[in-house]
């Protein structure tokens, strides 16, 4: 069955490539997250059950997919799929925004068409990293340069 869902990745990663530590985000940055919701503002949001269980909610304005195989209850209105996979299942908008954690990322990276990555600039302590993605991703444009972070756009080689 042909794909008409553009999926695409987001992730905020240190110079480390640590996005998460004890299952939150080792940063606050209020910049990034106002991007990120304005950015995913109506698609799905499709997760692993360690970062829903890090948001906890369903977030306004997108779908919420978590994948697990574990079958957390989960609010109504949030789908739970037992892989990633059965996204293709689902009748989804256009905008499928992969968002973590670092096994989805890893899992869904071949699938994405394009990577928004938010570089944190520090190193920081974590137990979650981003996979490799230079050899599938080459760097398009640079969407914001700020003193403390970088938001860059990727697309598939």
């Amino acid at each position: 069955m042909p794909q008409s869902a553009s999926w695409k990745a987001i992730a905020a990663m240190s110079e480390n490539r640590v996005i998460g530590n004890g299952n939150e985000i080792p940063w606050r940055i209020s910049e990034d997250f106002k991007w990120f919701k304005a950015t995913t503002m109506g698609g799905v949001l499709v997760m692993g059950r360690k970062t829903w269980d890090s948001i906890g909610r369903p977030l306004p304005g997108r779908k919420t997919a978590v994948v697990s195989r574990s079958h957390p209850d989960l609010p109504e209105g949030v789908d739970l799929l037992d892989s990633l996979e059965a996204i293709d299942s689902k009748n989804y908008p256009d905008q499928i925004w992969i968002c973590g954690g670092a096994e989805i990322y890893r899992q869904a990276l071949p699938r994405c068409q394009e990577l928004y990555l938010t570089l944190v600039k520090r190193r920081v302590e974590g137990d979650a990293f981003f996979p490799d993605f230079e050899d599938s991703f080459e760097l398009e444009e640079v969407v914001r340069d700020e003193s403390e972070f970088q938001i860059r756009r990727y697309a598939r080689k």
